[in-house]
Parts: C-alpha cells; structure tokens; sequence
C-alpha cells in the first residue's frame, strides 16, 4: 500500500524503502512523494534514484582525471545508493559512504556488496555529526549532497583534499533547465546558453585565490573545472520514465516526443586542499 506524504515524513530517516520499481506505478496528478522532492523519493525509491544518478558516474569518472586518490581514505559525505561510492573506490584505499536515510545506506551496502568491494564501508550518519575521527581522512568528497564544510574540515588531515561535485552553477539540469523552468521556476532560475549543452563544448579551468572556502580555511588556488557531460539512458522510453517521476509529466512527454536516451548536463569540480 503507498504511503501517505505524512506518513513518508512521519518515518524520517528511517523510512523503508518500497519494492524496486514500484515507483513506475504512481498517480501522474498527484505522486506521493511528490515532484522535484528528491531526498523522499530516493529515501521511498532508491531504485529509482539509482537508475538517475548517472551525473555522479561522469563527475567521478572525471575527478580521477584530476586527483590522484590512490591509496587515500575517503569519506564520501551524502553517498546516496553508492554511484560514487563505488566510483571511487576503484582507486582510494577505503571510502567511508555516509547517508543519513536507512533506506539508502541499505540499498547502496546491498550494492557494494554484490560488487564484491572490499574496501567501502556504508555508515548510515549526519554529514553534521560525521562518525569519524578528527584529522584522520584524506579526502573529503560530497557529489550532489548537502554537506556542513566545519565537520568536513574537522575529519580531514592537515592538506587533506575538500572535493564539491554537482552542476554548474544555476544549471541544474543542463539541457532540461528550460524545461524546467516552465514547471517549476524556483528550482531552475537561470538558463544555460545552449552552446554550454553541445557535447563538443570545451571544458573550462578557473582559479580562486581565497584562503577560505565556504568557510574553512584552505591552501589557495581553489581549482574550478567545468565541463559538459552526456548521460546515457539506454533507452528513451525508460529515460521519459526516470526523468518523468523526478519532474512530472511535462518532461516526460518532451523526452518520449523527442525520443531522446540522453541528457547533457554542464557539471563543476571544485577541488580545494584544507589548511590545518
């Protein structure tokens, strides 16, 4: 039976999660969890978050283009079903997955360990109150996540790396935004220029001479690279579907006339070292 929205939220973070793909079947008008409510419907379908998740693949592929994380423990603040997770612990020594929603931390532990990964622990946890000792991580990662940057600055090692992943700023979804900005104006108040969507659009390096970021301090320069990425759904009817039960039934309808599998997104990588 599904929930009620009162009773999703009643549950907090201990939420259970429904059956896979259970979320296929909703009421278009009125979806409970409702639209553009991502950490409901991850926490209610982690299934369906994971399917979506494939920004977090491009981001992590791309950061080990510009970190060396080999051999480094790694927390991984915010690691939802465990795209990146998994992502980095193909080079890191360990990487500590921290969420905060039962539903998540089980689907992405139930993941790991199919993936037969030895080195990923998934600790159910407040990125505010990370269960981790001081000074004792290598690298601190958030990819899409909410993060408390003095709890991410107080687990770190001295020149440890503080790693933000997500979009470009005010380019939510890239190809989407305009689309989005018809359905929902709050979320999406900036377009991005077209041209920033094409694939062949060229990656982008910039520098920030701070000393401070987001409050903590750091070692200058703060790397900011921005780059285009093409997510692959395989199929355009299940990308209509994904993208459908995430933003409604507008955008399904656009993915299914233009029969389009892929999404582009223009993403950034901040990369900044603490100083301790």
């Amino acid at each position: 039976m599904e929930l009620t929205q009162e009773q999703l939220e009643s549950a907090g973070y201990s939420l259970k999660a429904a059956p896979d793909d259970a979320w296929r079947n909703y009421d278009e008008l009125n979806p409970i969890p409702g639209y553009f409510q991502f950490d409901w419907l991850s926490a209610r379908h982690p299934d369906l978050y994971h399917k979506f998740a494939l920004t977090s693949v491009g981001l992590i592929d791309k950061l080990h283009k510009l970190v060396d994380l080999t051999g480094l423990e790694v927390v991984d603040i915010g690691a939802g079903t465990g795209r990146s997770t998994m992502g980095l612990a193909t080079k890191a020594k360990r990487v500590i997955a921290i969420d905060i929603y039962e539903s998540v931390a089980a689907y992405g532990k139930r993941l790991v360990r199919q993936a037969g990964l030895q080195n990923v622990t998934y600790v159910r946890g407040d990125s505010a109150n990370l269960p981790i000792r001081n000074d004792s991580m290598d690298a601190c990662v958030r990819v899409w996540a909410e993060v408390d940057y003095l709890e991410a600055f107080r687990v770190l090692k001295p020149n440890g790396y503080l790693i933000d992943l997500g979009p470009a700023p005010a380019r939510i979804v890239g190809q989407l935004d305009s689309l989005l900005a018809e359905v929902n104006p709050e979320l999406t108040t900036e377009i991005a220029p077209a041209d920033e969507i094409d694939p062949l659009y060229p990656a982008s390096d910039s520098f920030i001479s701070e000393e401070t970021w987001n409050g903590v301090r750091v070692t200058p320069p703060i790397l900011l690279h921005d780059f285009t990425y093409e997510a692959d759904y395989g199929d355009y009817v299940e990308a209509a579907a994904i993208f459908g039960r995430l933003y409604g039934p507008k955008v399904k309808r656009y993915l299914l006339d233009n029969r389009k599998s892929t999404v582009f997104s223009r993403l950034r990588i901040v990369i900044s070292r603490v100083k301790k």
